[in-house]
């Protein structure tokens, strides 16, 4: 831990920045964290891509994730080719962890035995950190792989520093190895804040206190945005999907009925209200990120009757999270799909017609008052679709009021984290 009266240093973690939804999450974070801890606190974020999220964000200092790396031994690559590549993650981390403990003992220099220059400095910004702060977003459920996340929780437990769960959707843990080790890391952690009630139930029925937990908007709500009047001129819709790659449950049909959802709409927004409609989502334009929205919306324009696409444009280039919202305060409408452009798009004060394909974009509507601005994948077809369509640009004013009624509600509630944050 560094020195009390000096300035703050804090560790985030877990976090892929090349997800833009992910880095208007960390600019939120800085800000709260800044507000709580002092203007001088010093971040270190450990990103899976940190080479790559540096160029895009360089308004953050990056290090390469500890965990969930390709082997770079002849060894741990002979692991992993012969299906023992998990091998290769518990004798990382218990090499890590050795140099953890004698960080702690101010035997670092010794860490060199174990693992690399840069490792060895990796860890000393665990032990050196006053927080470590895994950051907000969804990935801790079982749609993903958890044990990269688990190993790094496990690290920051070793290292003796506070960890800080920032606001999240995450569970359900079903499976018996992932519910204990959740269950152990919790217990030990100093706060876990999440965005939704089922998530905290996810919590809960681990067996985890109350008191730990605290229930609050998402970081990227503390984005501050001025309130704009409606765009002028013709009617803008833009539009935000995704792959349903991990939420096809084992077919491929509701990534099908998704798409012919999505082309409904777009039809409908073109020939019944004259809309000029752009595809523009917050992941798009990075090379080196393993998805980009272009490319669905790449198939869908394709499918387009020629009088419809001659009125869709697919805006491809890479936006700052603020910028994010700067583009969508000049449409009248963003029919979301992707959980933070939907944020951003609220932040930006703009109606927004909400895609769930997870629980929490269903649970952030409903909190807000606006279900009837919300469609689910696993329900949806064309002509619930475009019914939900008509009555949000049928009602745009209202629509636009409400949206702007619950901004400084919104911001609010993302800030107030800051009251549950250890004194370090």
């Amino acid at each position: 831990m560094n020195n009390p009266s000096g300035p703050k240093q804090i560790v985030i973690t877990n976090i892929v920045s090349l997800n833009t939804g992910d880095a208007a999450i960390l600019w939120g974070m800085f800000q709260i964290l800044r507000a709580r801890y002092g203007a001088d606190t010093r971040f270190v974020v450990f990103d899976k891509s940190a080479k790559a999220a540096g160029k895009y964000y360089p308004w953050a200092n990056f290090r390469q994730s500890l965990f969930g790396n390709r082997p770079r031994s002849r060894l741990a690559r002979k692991l992993q080719a012969e299906g023992y590549g998990h091998w290769n993650e518990r004798f990382r981390f218990m090499a890590l962890s050795s140099v953890a403990w004698l960080c702690r003992w101010k035997l670092g220099f010794f860490g060199r035995l174990f693992v690399s220059h840069e490792d060895c400095q990796s860890v000393a910004e665990y032990v050196n950190a006053d927080i470590v702060v895994s950051t907000g977003g969804t990935y801790l459920t079982e749609n993903y792989g958890l044990w990269t996340n688990i190993r790094d929780y496990q690290l920051t437990l070793v290292a003796g520093s506070p960890l800080v769960f920032f606001t999240q959707t995450l569970g359900p843990f079903t499976r018996p190895s992932i519910r204990n080790a959740f269950t152990n890391i919790f217990e030990k952690a100093s706060a876990i804040f999440l965005r939704d009630e089922l998530s905290r139930q996810h919590v809960l029925e681990l067996g985890i206190p109350a008191h730990k937990i605290t229930l609050a908007k998402d970081a990227a709500f503390v984005i501050d945005a001025e309130l704009n009047r409606p765009p002028k001129g013709a009617l803008r819709i833009a539009v935000s999907v995704r792959t349903m790659r991990f939420f096809n449950d084992g077919n491929n049909s509701l990534a099908e009925t998704y798409k012919s959802s999505v082309t409904a709409m777009v039809n409908r927004a073109v020939r019944d209200y004259g809309a000029e409609v752009v595809f523009l989502s917050t992941c798009q334009g990075i090379a080196e990120y393993w998805t980009d929205d272009t490319r669905l919306a790449d198939e869908i324009v394709s499918s387009l009757p020629e009088d419809v696409a001659n009125e869709v444009t697919i805006d491809r280039r890479f936006r700052q999270p603020l910028e994010i919202v700067s583009a969508y305060q000049s449409f009248h409408l963003v029919i979301a799909t992707r959980m933070h452009a939907a944020i951003l798009g609220l932040v930006a004060g703009t109606p927004v017609l909400g895609v769930a394909y997870e629980f929490k974009l269903e649970e952030l509507f409903h909190q807000l008052g606006m279900d009837e601005a919300r469609l689910s994948t696993k329900e949806m077809n064309t002509e619930d679709s475009e019914a939900a369509l008509s009555h949000m640009l049928e009602n745009l004013e209202l629509w636009r009021e409400k949206v702007q009624a619950v901004q400084a509600d919104c911001r609010r509630q993302a800030a107030s984290v800051m009251d549950k944050l250890p004194d370090v």
